[in-house]
């Protein structure tokens, strides 16, 4: 499959991740936002757009869209075990993997990693201070990642962060409606090892690979919507003009 972009140890993939990952090269971890298909208590909320799900701030207009957030609990768990299951056919003995969920999703994700062959190893906890609070009930103010390995993993990546992040979310500047921030990939994508590949089959707007460049590695990856394939291309020739 030819490359959407590939320049400097980048590669992005325009494409279904269903598709494209059996295509893939070998990589070392696998850290990545897949959308939720969560947003609301029913079938009918999980079908309105992105934005409106997500964007609260009605002065926000130029995010794209992105695909595949309307799945049903059934159709978001024999999905979510298929691409993984893909992805753990070309990953590295021993790698790692890292799939963010909200609260909703986590018995379903955690079934879909091992369904997909990865051992599952625990829980990570992104905290987002600041989160409004529900009066008589507890906050909605942390997202997860669920993290797991492809059999046992290498103790000789100096890697060990703790499993919980602290770090406020992306504000108004954000240019994806579920962009994750810098320092809460960088918590993740070491455990790719320096000089390792980092793989995202769903990239957005590619955040996990400028920090994966940045951090010294090298990373793939996929993205169904076009438009987040160019703003993702656009954003990583910025950074490595920075850089240089």
């Amino acid at each position: 499959m030819k490359p959407y972009y590939e320049h400097a140890g980048v590669t992005i993939y325009h494409g279904d991740a269903l598709e494209v990952l059996p295509e893939v090269g070998r990589y070392d971890a696998l850290v990545t936002d897949p959308p939720y298909s969560s947003g609301g208590q029913f079938r009918s909320d999980r079908m309105r757009s992105t934005v409106d799900k997500y964007v609260n701030s009605s002065t926000i207009t130029n995010r794209p869209e992105f695909s595949g957030d309307n799945r049903d609990q059934r159709a978001f768990y024999a999905w979510s075990a298929l691409w993984l299951a893909f992805a753990a056919a070309n990953a590295e003995a021993g790698a790692h993997v890292c799939v963010f969920s909200d609260w909703r999703q986590i018995p379903t994700v955690t079934d879909a990693i091992q369904a997909g062959g990865w051992i599952w190893r625990g829980l990570g906890t992104w905290w987002k201070p600041g989160i409004r609070m529900q009066r008589g009930g507890m906050s909605q103010s942390a997202e997860y990642v669920v993290w797991g390995t492809l059999g046992s993993w290498s103790r000789e990546n100096p890697h060990s962060p703790q499993n919980v992040i602290k770090c406020p979310p992306v504000g108004d500047g954000k240019v994806h409606i579920a962009e994750k921030p810098e320092a809460v990939m960088d918590w993740l994508v070491p455990f790719a090892p320096e000089g390792g590949t980092v793989l995202d089959p769903f990239m957005g707007a590619g955040t996990t690979l400028r920090r994966a460049k940045k951090a010294g590695r090298k990373a793939i990856g996929i993205e169904l919507d076009e438009a987040n394939c160019e703003l993702a291309a656009k954003l990583l020739a910025q950074g490595l003009l920075e850089i240089g």
